[in-house]
């Protein structure tokens, strides 16, 4: 039971950053690929971990900073307003990123 209440916990710190985080937007919603980049990182780095300390850090932690919710909806939102060349690059960034952080995290381990 404890072990969920520190879930919970990372949880809330994570997102947390993910809140301070979404403040970051111009030509795209850069604090959300951020979040997603940290939390895909801090995910590929917790494979080496306890599995206690996974489930703290994948299930709490990066899991309250990522968001694909709110990539999706950020990224409708660039369509709607007709910024389809950003709505593009926002999906491409959003998956290349994140796994080239994954990529550079399995190779430091």
């Amino acid at each position: 039971m404890v072990e969920f209440l520190i879930v919970a916990a990372f949880g809330g710190v994570g997102a947390l950053a993910r809140g301070l985080l979404s403040k970051f937007n111009g030509y795209l919603p850069w604090g959300i690929l951020a979040a997603n980049t940290i939390a895909t990182a801090i995910a590929a780095w917790a494979l080496v971990a306890s599995p206690q300390l996974q489930l703290i850090l994948v299930a709490g932690l990066a899991g309250g900073l990522s968001t694909f919710s709110t990539f999706v909806q950020q990224t409708w939102k660039l369509i709607i307003d007709g910024r389809k060349l950003a709505s593009f690059l926002n999906v491409f960034l959003n998956l290349v990123v994140p796994s080239t952080a994954v990529a550079l995290v399995m190779l430091c381990l």
